[in-house]
């Protein structure tokens, strides 16, 4: 598929709009007030319960007073306005099975790197985002680490598929990693989602470490209907392309449960991280991708520890590297070739798409 400009994958007149607004709105206040529904910890019923009427865009700009006055404003500009810098030398472009073009980073760990991890990150984020480019630097004191923006994300090209198309965007950081050492790919909430599917799918890594990840496409709490009904109108996608960076085609979907594919990520190792009360997906996400796992495999609780990019601590990053070593000393999964046609074998286990 020939990669498409920022533009055009927004749409030409929302890609006007979305430069005009970023050069004459330098502070983005309106609109970070209205990015507030994303970045803010939304209110979910107790697990179980049907979630209340999905939150239309219309309604995150009455939010605008609070959120210029609890710090999300803060957040929006370290996550958007100024976000943390790699250096120039770590810059790498890959390009995807499907054609597209994906900004990346490459942090070179010490001489004897215990291996090289695949950090993806998640809805609304880039490699750039706080949380991961600190996790990146946290990881590379004992390993190499490759940080790629995912599709319709960051500087990278294409449009965001909430989850179909992302395991290419894997493949190609992982395919970038340096030969003679084993791969772990890491992913937080949607890049969760798609380091599952690339190694069920593709194999070629030794372990995967889910971070928030989706089981399924079930909007089983507010948080996840406010992220529904943006991807699924024009303004919203709108808001998002101009406030958060973030291009999400018109047609994606959410993909059924992975089931059949998580079960396949052995004889690599599965972690799950979760909070139970993650306020976008909740514990039974976490404990249905576990299940669904072969052994080796652990399930690991975090209870406050939030969504996403904010279970990326120090004591996460030498939680992982500990296991990661562990798990290399007592076995080498045989890291099998990727598929001709890896979005062919996503399509096949998951089922064709839905609308």
């Amino acid at each position: 598929m020939a990669e498409r400009s920022r533009s055009e994958a927004v749409g030409p007149r929302t890609g006007r709009l979305a430069s005009w607004l970023r050069s004459h709105l330098p502070a983005h206040r309106l609109l970070a007030a209205a990015a507030a529904g994303v970045l803010g910890r939304p209110t979910h019923p107790p697990d179980g319960e049907a979630a209340a009427e999905p939150v239309a865009v219309r309604r995150f700009l009455p939010q605008a007073g609070a959120a210029l006055g609890n710090g999300r404003i803060a957040r929006y500009y370290g996550l958007y306005v100024a976000p943390p810098h790699y250096r120039p030398e770590q810059r790498l472009t890959l390009t995807t099975e499907d054609g597209v073009r994906l900004n990346a980073w490459r942090l070179d760990g010490p001489a004897d790197a215990l291996c090289t991890f695949v950090l993806v990150h998640g809805f609304v984020n880039s490699s750039r985002s706080p949380g991961v480019h600190r996790f990146a630097h946290l990881l590379a004191r004992r390993a190499h680490v490759i940080v790629p923006d995912m599709r319709g994300h960051g500087r990278s090209g294409g449009l965001c598929s909430m989850g179909r198309n992302e395991p290419l965007d894997v493949a190609a950081a992982v395919a970038a990693a340096p030969p003679g050492l084993a791969v772990v790919t890491i992913g937080t909430s949607l890049g969760g989602a798609a380091v599952l599917l690339h190694a069920g799918a593709s194999g070629g890594v030794v372990g995967v470490v889910a971070i928030s990840a989706p089981a399924w496409g079930d909007l089983d709490r507010v948080g996840t209907y406010r992220v529904r009904k943006l991807v699924s109108g024009r303004a919203g996608r709108f808001m998002l392309a101009a406030a958060l960076r973030t291009r999400v085609g018109p047609d994606c979907i959410y993909l059924p449960d992975a089931g059949s594919l998580v079960a396949r990520i052995a004889p690599a190792f599965t972690v799950v991280v979760h909070d139970p009360d993650d306020w976008y997906f909740g514990p039974r996400h976490a404990e249905s991708i576990h299940e669904w796992a072969q052994e080796p495999k652990a399930l690991w609780w975090y209870k406050g520890g939030g969504h996403g990019g904010d279970l990326l601590t120090e004591e996460l990053a030498e939680r992982i590297l500990a296991e990661t070593a562990t798990r290399l000393a007592e076995s080498a999964p045989d890291g099998s070739d990727p598929p001709d046609d890896l979005s062919g074998a996503v399509d096949r286990a998951c089922g064709p798409p839905t609308s």
